[in-house]
């Protein structure tokens, strides 16, 4: 059985190959170079989106699919299932073979490394789950824990996270698709050949496993140390007008339910940084926007440059000497904003473009998101009490 496993695997290589060199000679013989099926974003998310519901039962793509309103594509939210059941179809509830269509609908959708970022929130939620468990079982609930912490600890882990289709991707010009779950909200946008990828948020804890034998590993390695790159860089003068707080948010502040609270730049401009530093915010900047797929990244990178680089803001809030104690960082200019908060272990982070966020530039509308992470968190512990338990 393995033999013929492994011989059908290379004849499903092989063809492949052949394929591409097809491609590569009929480019040669026109004088071009062929671009390969589906390497354009849109093209190519739509092929895998396609390809993920035809996987699906009538009754799956039913509970999978839903109309592309405004109401339907903002009802996500980071924080755990027990706060916020997902709409859409939970990963634990699919085949090997239709989650196998999902991580290819991902791998369309973002970069390498977006995808393994990903992917490595989704494997570390039930990591984190099973440490939240285990201590639970062992230590009991601590004096200051929150009554329900089982019910919320056993709500952690991958089958928890939900995949939602919005419109029509075999017929429609302008749909989306959201994947979300605990420390995720990925939301994606195909317009008329375009695809974008705010909002994104991406969290995690532990920021890094400290035990075992994947001591070390982290999902997210980049973002914090990018940032703290360029708040080294910086002169006295500089982090003068960059630190404008001591106190650090809980979380970063355009979360789900803020989208337009942060109306007002602050902190330091990247036309008053010297060129080193100018070259560091923007790696910091591509940290974040080369999460999605190259042509979705390049668009974006130069909706930016059409706003002016040197009007980004670069901000800060908390410890600039002692890193391992809370901060937090934005970016902010007309075409993204970036914002990252970091507690003990534990990273959020969010990327808008305060233009088209959902495609709404592209689309001519203006979404409004009703409900944030604490409004959700509010109204599970209401049902909570209501059902019997006591805070």
């Amino acid at each position: 059985m393995a033999e013929k496993s492994y011989r059908r695997a290379v004849v499903v290589a092989a063809g492949s190959a052949l394929a591409l060199m097809s491609l590569s000679a009929a480019g040669q013989r026109s004088g071009a170079m062929a671009t390969p099926p589906g390497s354009v974003s849109a093209r190519q998310v739509t092929t895998a989106a396609v390809a993920f519901l035809s996987g699906l039962s009538e009754s799956q793509r039913a509970a999978t699919t839903y109309s592309f309103t405004e109401a339907n594509r903002t009802n996500w939210s980071n924080v755990p299932m027990f706060v916020h059941t997902r709409p859409g179809l939970r990963i634990g509830d699919l085949s090997d073979q239709q989650r196998q269509a999902v991580h290819r609908l991902l791998r369309a959708s973002m970069s390498s490394q977006g995808y393994q970022k990903v992917a490595g929130i989704i494997r570390l939620d039930s990591i984190h789950g099973a440490m939240e468990l285990e201590a639970l079982a062992t230590e009991g609930p601590a004096e200051d824990d929150r009554p329900y912490y089982q019910e919320e600890a056993e709500s952690f882990g991958s089958g928890s996270y939900a995949v939602a289709i919005f419109g029509d991707p075999t017929s429609d010009a302008d749909w989306g698709w959201l994947i979300q779950g605990h420390h995720m909200g990925a939301s994606f946008t195909v317009s008329d050949g375009r695809m974008g990828f705010t909002p994104l948020f991406l969290g995690a804890t532990p920021h890094v496993l400290e035990h075992g034998i994947n001591a070390g590993w982290s999902a997210l390695s980049h973002e914090v140390t990018r940032g703290v790159e360029l708040m080294a860089s910086l002169t006295p003068e500089q982090r003068s007008v960059v630190v404008v707080s001591d106190d650090v948010p809980n979380d970063v502040l355009a979360g789900v339910g803020r989208k337009d609270s942060l109306l007002q730049y602050e902190g330091l401009r990247a036309a008053e940084m010297s060129a080193a530093q100018q070259r560091l915010l923007r790696i910091l900047v591509e940290e974040y926007v080369r999460n999605s797929d190259f042509d979705a990244a390049e668009a974006q990178l130069d909706a930016i440059g059409a706003t002016g680089w040197g009007e980004l803001r670069f901000s800060w809030r908390g410890a600039t000497d002692d890193l391992a104690e809370p901060f937090y960082y934005r970016v902010h200019g007309e075409r993204i904003l970036v914002e990252l908060t970091q507690r003990p272990n534990h990273i959020h982070t969010i990327v808008r473009d305060p233009v088209n966020d959902y495609g709404e530039s592209w689309l001519e509308l203006s979404y409004t998101e009703e409900l944030s992470s604490a409004d959700r968190f509010d109204a599970a512990v209401r049902v909570y009490e209501a059902e019997g338990g006591e805070r």
